[in-house]
C-alpha cells in the first residue's frame, strides 16, 4: 500500500508553511513583539482604575509549530497492515488579550493511508482559567502592596528612629562618664570622712581638701542623677515608640500575608470588606467584575476535553463550546459534536452518523471543597449494534444530582445519582423513547467515590463503586443493554521514611444482559500489587503483580479466562573511580495461552539487561533481551553509542543482532539524531531496520522511520 497523490500534496501543504516561517522568523518577530508598556500610576482612593491595559488589545507571546512524519514497513498488531505513511501536524499559538486573559490556539491535522485511521484536522480556542486567576490576581496583589505605605505610619518609625538614637547616645556616656568605680568612689568621699584625709598635711590644708573633694563628689552624684532621670524619661519614650512601632510592623506582615496568601476564602465582597477594615482600608474593594472574572476555570471553541461527572460525561471529546465557572456557585454549559476518535480500529469502516451532546451543570460550593450540582443533558450516540444496517443511533435525555463532602484537607468523598430516558433497545428496529421513571432501576445509575490520605502514616486509600442499570445511557460509558456493576479499591503505603512504597489495587467489572434469550452474565477482576525501594547509594527495586481472571457465563456452559503478568525492574546509577555508570535489569513473566491472544508471544518469559557508561565526550550502551515460551526462543543483543556534539545534539548509532530458535540470525541497525537548528527548535530523526518473530519460525523484516521537527517561538 502506499500513498496516494492527495496525500502527497498534504506532506506539501505542511511542509511549506514551515518553511516560511523559518524564512521569515527575524522580521515577523519583530513586528509582532508588543512595545514595553509602561507601569501604571496607583491610586490610593481607586487602586485597581485600569487594571485592564487594552494596548495593545492583542498580544502574540509565543508557541510552537510541529510536524512529524511516520512510516511503518509492517504493523504487529490484531489490525495488521504494511507501509504506512503518516503525517500529523500540531502547534500552540499563546495570546495574551488586554494584557490579561490567556488565550491558546491549539491545532492537530492527520493525514495517513492506513483504512483504518481517519485523517482528522482540528483546532480549538481554549482560554486559560488557572492562567488568568495567576495574572489577574498577580496585578491585584501588585496594587495592593502599592498602596501599602497608607498603613505603614512612617513618621512613627522615624520618631522611634529618633529616640533610639538619643537613647543610645544617653547609654554611652552613662557608661563612659558615669561607670560604676567612679559612682562607688564618689559615693565612698560622702560618707567616709577620712576616705580623702592627707595625714602629712597640716589641718588647715587638709579641712580644704576635704571640703573642696567632698563639693566635687557631690555635684558629681548630682549630675549623675539628673542624667539617670533623662535617660529614665528617654527609655520610657523609646519603649512605648517601640510598642506602636512593633504593632504597626506586625500589622504590616499580616497585611503582605493576606496580599500574598491564598484568597479562596475572600471570594465574597463581605469577606473582603472584614478583612480590609481590620487595616483601615474598609473603603478598598475589588471591582465586583474583577471577583467575578477570578472564578472562570476554562472556556474553549472547538475541540475540548469533557470530564465532568461519572455518569455524564467523562474521557470523551467535544468539537464545539466548553464554559465552567465557580466560585460560591458552580456553572457549566457544553455543547457540541462527540468526537471518539479512539474508536478508530472500531467503526472506521463504517459511515457514522452525528453524535451531539449539550448539558448544563449547576449547583452551590467549591468544585476543590463541598458543592452540590444538579446536571442535565441530551444528545445523540451511536450504538454500532449489529444487524442489517450494521449501526444505530439513539437520542437520549439524562439528569444527575452529585454532592462532595471534604471530611478534612486530605479526606473526601463524592456521591451522583443518575437517571437516563433512551429508545427501548430490546427491539429491532430500536424502539420508541421510555420517559422518566424514578421506579425503573433499568434507567438509573448510581457512583461513589472516596479518597482519603492520612499525612502521620503516610497511608493513601482510594476507592469507587458504579452501578448503572441496563438501560441507562449517557457520554461516560458506551454500553449497550447490560447491566453492569463496577468497583475497585486502591492503596499505597509507604514504610522505612518513604524508603520502602506498597501499592495495592482490585477491581471487578461485572456485566449481565437481560435483553437476550440466554442468560448472560460476564465477571472481570484485576488485581495488582507493586512494591518498590528507592534508598541513597543502593539500586531502585520494583517489584509488581497483576493477575486477572474473567468468568463468563451463558445458560449453563461457563468459560474462565486468565491472564497473568509478574515484572521486576532494578536500576542502578552509580561511579567507578571518575567513570559513572548504569545498569538496568528487568523480568517479566506472561501467564495466559494461545486461546487469550493473537500474538505468539503468549505464556512467555522476557528478560533485558542494559549496561551504559556516560563519558565526557560519548555515552554507550550494551544490553542484551530473551524470550521465550513452549514455541520458540528469541535473543537479541544491542549495541549503541551516543556521541555528544556540543552546542548541536546527539546522535546514537546501533547494531540489532536478532536469533530466532538459535537457527535464524540476522542482523540490523538504527540510527537517532535530537540535533538543534537554530537557537531553540529541534530536528529529531531516526530509522530502524529490524526484524520480529513471524509466525511460522522465521524472523520478518520490519521497516521504521520518523522525522519531526520542532519550530518554538517565543515573543515576550
Amino acid at each position: 500500500m502506499v500513498c496516494t497523490i492527495p496525500c502527497y500534496r498534504t506532506l506539501l501543504s505542511f511542509i511549506i508553511p514551515v518553511i516560511l516561517l523559518l524564512v521569515c522568523y527575524k522580521p515577523l518577530h519583530a513586528q509582532i513583539k508588543a512595545p514595553s508598556i509602561d507601569s501604571v500610576q496607583v491610586d490610593v482612593t481607586e487602586p485597581f482604575r485600569n487594571l485592564l491595559n487594552i494596548k495593545p488589545s492583542l498580544r502574540i507571546l509565543g508557541g510552537y509549530s510541529a510536524y512529524q512524519f511516520n512510516y511503518r514497513s509492517f504493523i504487529d498488531t490484531p489490525f495488521a497492515e504494511s507501509n504506512i505513511l503518516q503525517h500529523q501536524v500540531n502547534g500552540r499559538l499563546q495570546l495574551m488579550l488586554a494584557d490579561m486573559f490567556p488565550l491558546e490556539v491549539n491545532y492537530w491535522i492527520r493525514r495517513s493511508n492506513s483504512q483504518f485511521f481517519k485523517n482528522t484536522a482540528d483546532v480549538q480556542l481554549a482560554f486559560s482559567g488557572a492562567g488568568f486567576r495567576n495574572n489577574i490576581q498577580g496585578a491585584i496583589r501588585s496594587r495592593l502592596l502599592a498602596i501599602m505605605p497608607v498603613i505603614h505610619d512612617s513618621l512613627l518609625q522615624k520618631a522611634y528612629s529618633l529616640k533610639q538614637l538619643d537613647l543610645n547616645k544617653l547609654e554611652n556616656e552613662l557608661r563612659s562618664t558615669f561607670y560604676p568605680q567612679k559612682l562607688a568612689e564618689a559615693r565612698e568621699m560622702l560618707t567616709n570622712p577620712g576616705y580623702t584625709w592627707d595625714a602629712t598635711s597640716p589641718d588647715s590644708v587638709g579641712l580644704k581638701i576635704n571640703d573642696s573633694v567632698k563639693k566635687a563628689a557631690t555635684q558629681f552624684l548630682e549630675l549623675y542623677e539628673q542624667f539617670r532621670l533623662r535617660y529614665d524619661s528617654v527609655k520610657g519614650q523609646t519603649d512605648s515608640l517601640k510598642k506602636l512601632y512593633e504593632a504597626n510592623r506586625q500589622k504590616v506582615n499580616q497585611y503582605k500575608q493576606l496580599v500574598n496568601g491564598k484568597w479562596d476564602e475572600l471570594q465574597s465582597a463581605r469577606q473582603w470588606r472584614n478583612k480590609m477594615q481590620e487595616y483601615g482600608l474598609g473603603d478598598i474593594e475589588i471591582p465586583a467584575k474583577y471577583r467575578w472574572l477570578l472564578g472562570i476555570r476554562q472556556f474553549s471553541l472547538g475541540r475540548s476535553p469533557l470530564n465532568y461527572s461519572e455518569l455524564t460525561a467523562k474521557n470523551v471529546s467535544v468539537n464545539g463550546i466548553n464554559v465552567e465557572y465557580n466560585s460560591w456557585y458552580y456553572l457549566a454549559l457544553t455543547a457540541g459534536l462527540v468526537n471518539y476518535q479512539f474508536r478508530d480500529f472500531v467503526v472506521s469502516g463504517q459511515r457514522r452518523q452525528p453524535q451531539y451532546l449539550y448539558m448544563v451543570r449547576a449547583g452551590i460550593g467549591r468544585v476543590e471543597k463541598n458543592y452540590f450540582i444538579l446536571s442535565a443533558f441530551r444528545g445523540q450516540k451511536q450504538l454500532f449494534r449489529q444487524g442489517t444496517a450494521g449501526r444505530s443511533a439513539i437520542g437520549i435525555t439524562g439528569i444527575s444530582a452529585e454532592t462532595r463532602w471534604a471530611v478534612n484537607r486530605q479526606t473526601w468523598i463524592k456521591a451522583e445519582v443518575a437517571t437516563s430516558s433512551a429508545p427501548d433497545i430490546r427491539t429491532s428496529p430500536v424502539g420508541s423513547k421510555s420517559r422518566f421513571t424514578f421506579s425503573d432501576r433499568n434507567n438509573q445509575a448510581v457512583a461513589l467515590h472516596l479518597y482519603s490520605y492520612v499525612p502521620f502514616t503516610g497511608s493513601r486509600i482510594e476507592a469507587m463503586f458504579k452501578r448503572t442499570g441496563a438501560n441507562y445511557q449517557s457520554f461516560s460509558s458506551y454500553t449497550t443493554n447490560a447491566a453492569m456493576e463496577s468497583w475497585y479499591i486502591k492503596a499505597e503505603q509507604n514504610f522505612f521514611n518513604r524508603k520502602l512504597r506498597i501499592a495495592g489495587a482490585l477491581r471487578k467489572n461485572e456485566f449481565q444482559n437481560p435483553y437476550i434469550v440466554q442468560d448472560y452474565k460476564s465477571n472481570t477482576v484485576f488485581k495488582s500489587i507493586t512494591a518498590s525501594f528507592r534508598m541513597r547509594k543502593l539500586p531502585v527495586i520494583t517489584i509488581g503483580y497483576q493477575p486477572m481472571s474473567q468468568f463468563t457465563r451463558v445458560d449453563d456452559v461457563v468459560v474462565e479466562s486468565r491472564f497473568q503478568s509478574m515484572n521486576a525492574t532494578v536500576y542502578y546509577d552509580y561511579k567507578i573511580h571518575q567513570l559513572r555508570m548504569a545498569t538496568t535489569a528487568m523480568l517479566n513473566k506472561f501467564y495466559n495461552n494461545n486461546n487469550d491472544t493473537g500474538f505468539i508471544y503468549y505464556d512467555a518469559t522476557n528478560s533485558y539487561l542494559a549496561q551504559q557508561f556516560f563519558f565526557q565526550s560519548f555515552t554507550a550502551q550494551v544490553g542484551g533481551s530473551y524470550t521465550k515460551n513452549a514455541h520458540y526462543r528469541f535473543q537479541v543483543l544491542d549495541g549503541s553509542i551516543t556521541p555528544i556534539i556540543p552546542k548541536w545534539g546527539t546522535v546514537t548509532l546501533g547494531v540489532k543482532i536478532n536469533n530466532l530458535n538459535r537457527s535464524s540470525i540476522k542482523a540490523g541497525g538504527y540510527v537517532k539524531t535530537n540535533i538543534r537548528v537554530f537557537k531553540n527548535d529541534r530536528l529529531f530523526i531516526s530509522y530502524e531496520h529490524g526484524y520480529l518473530p513471524g509466525n511460522y519460525g522465521n524472523l520478518v523484516r520490519n521497516e521504521m522511520g520518523m522525522v519531526q521537527f520542532i519550530k518554538t517561538f517565543n515573543f515576550r
